[in-house]
């Protein structure tokens, strides 16, 4: 008699939806979830719990802190805006965050397209500590932000993370689904590069978002688009798995909200981007009539009243925060996907595309390269993975409080899909036998029970959202800029310069023009 087929979970589901955030750590936003005595038994939860773990960051000796305070430890957040403003997430911020090294002469307070090789790492090889978090984000306040002697509540929000009573959305479905608490991003750096992992196992040496080169692989601020030339040589030229799809004849779409344009067609510069690009409401439409394609990619609103819960570079008065509205999002994908009549047939995934600088104590793994003994940006190999990022699966094939311990990273969303679909792995990242697929989260016992989340809401956010159509743009927006000025050029509709685009209600009217 024939060996039966060894349960896999691949057959489970026909669609894949994924709904990528922005900038957030696992700690930030899920350390909390379970406390010791709700994890359930014969399992462990690597959160905020661990009375055998100090997770305490020291305060830089430089800084202004209250008489006999030392360290800081992770704490409640105390809004939806936190951490504000906007943490650093280049790579010589994330290599002071995870080993708490910087050079005192060059780099602290220091801009990172003028910091100094070797760019923040130690100078001998040594395990990452995860301990320089605050030193980081203390220096970045200066630099960035232009406070010269930041305070102790100014700095110390960067320890803040948010508990699950405050992203009701996010914990019901981590705890009644399933939840990683070890997947990584692919690069220890910025959105750029790893959203150009998550569909090409590669950034093609790139560490540093395209807003323009000094030659040295950081952003410049002469205005102009040479880091996008680079990107497009370099990035776009990647096989994606998009590539695979069609070869196969696996249906694809991207659902943004700035249509026809998207911020994936941005990053790896598919020829059919734009033709598979759809609005969040055709998402919507989709599901309501059971129409989705295999591999629908789900993009959040990246400008005004922002839902991609990136940290804000803007702080607003009665504004709902940025956690709060991402949070509301996930909630409205859900029930979207819970009436809709392909339910049954639906793997959600919910994650961020980096940790954006937010703290984590968990050391990231190493990794192969995409490319063997590539060297990238930086001089940076890409044989360490970034930080820990929320991972969120929900399926009617994944059991309540299932946690998965094992390491992904999200290269293994390509692997899953090549195997789910029989396509070709794309770099040497993606084929390495250590990238695992994510099947073990799958259950052969199908469920019927999918819990309904309530509309969180107070008083002080039913008032008028206040305007934000001339608040500056963020980092991710100015990059975002940076590569549709490059698109604009390329397809010959208009010669607008940067200096002419100067707020969000700018950038609001130069898109209309791709549309």
């Amino acid at each position: 008699m024939e060996n039966e087929k060894q349960f896999n979970g691949l057959d489970t589901f026909d669609h894949i939806v994924v709904l990528m955030l922005e900038n957030r750590s696992f700690d930030n936003l899920l350390g909390y979830l379970y406390e010791p005595n709700e994890v359930p038994d014969g399992k462990s939860f690597e959160g905020l719990y661990n009375p055998e773990v100090d997770y305490a960051n020291p305060i830089p000796g430089r800084a202004t802190s209250p008489s006999g305070e030392t360290s800081i430890s992770p704490s409640r957040a105390a809004d939806y805006w936190t951490p504000y403003p906007d943490p650093g997430e280049e790579y010589p911020h994330v290599n002071t965050q995870l080993f708490d090294t910087i050079n005192p002469d060059c780099n602290v307070g220091v801009l990172d397209h003028d910091m100094v090789k070797p760019y923040n790492l130690p100078n001998s090889a040594q395990e990452p500590t995860m301990n320089g978090f605050v030193n980081d984000y203390e220096s970045n306040l200066m630099s960035t932000y232009g406070i010269a002697k930041p305070s102790f509540d100014d700095y110390k929000v960067i320890m803040e993370c948010f508990q699950p009573d405050q992203i009701p959305a996010m914990a019901t479905l981590a705890k009644q689904f399933a939840v990683f608490d070890h997947w990584y991003c692919s690069v220890p750096s910025q959105t750029y590069c790893n959203r150009a992992f998550w569909h090409a196992a590669s950034s093609g040496g790139k560490v540093i978002n395209p807003i323009g080169e000094d030659g040295n692989g950081f952003p410049g601020l002469d205005g102009d688009l040479k880091g996008m030339d680079s990107w497009v040589e370099e990035v776009w030229s990647l096989p994606t798995i998009f590539d695979r799809m069609y070869d196969k004849d696996v249906s694809w779409k991207i659902y943004s909200p700035i249509a026809p344009l998207s911020l994936t067609y941005v990053v790896n510069g598919h020829e059919r981007g734009l033709d598979h690009t759809h609005g969040y409401d055709d998402f919507l439409d989709d599901l309501r009539k059971g129409d989705l394609p295999q591999y629908s990619f789900v993009e959040p609103q990246f400008l005004h009243k922002h839902n991609d819960q990136h940290p804000s570079a803007v702080k607003h008065n009665l504004g709902t925060g940025t956690v709060k509205l991402g949070d509301e999002l996930i909630r409205e994908v859900y029930n979207a996907i819970k009436d809709s009549p392909l339910r049954d047939q639906i793997l959600f995934i919910i994650t961020h595309d980096e940790h954006g600088g937010c703290f984590d104590h968990v050391i990231p793994p190493a990794t192969v390269p995409p490319v063997a003994d590539m060297i990238g940006e930086c001089d940076f190999t890409f044989d360490r993975l970034g930080v820990r990022v929320p991972m969120i699966m929900v399926s009617s094939y994944i059991q309540p409080n299932t946690i998965i311990n094992g390491q992904f990273e999200h290269t293994s969303f390509i692997k899953t899909a090549c195997q789910k679909w029989d396509l070709d792995a794309l770099t040497e990242r993606d084929s390495d036998p250590e990238v695992l697929p994510f099947t073990e989260v799958f259950s052969d016992q199908k469920r019927t029970d999918w819990p309904d989340i309530p509309f969180h809401i107070d008083l002080k956010e039913l008032l008028p959202e206040p305007d934000t159509s001339k608040d500056p743009l963020n980092g991710l927006q100015k990059t975002m800029l940076t590569s549709l000025l490059h698109i604009e050029k390329m397809k010959g509709l208009g010669n607008t310069q940067r200096e002419d685009i100067q707020t969000i209600g700018d950038m609001m009217e130069f898109i209309k023009r791709f549309q």
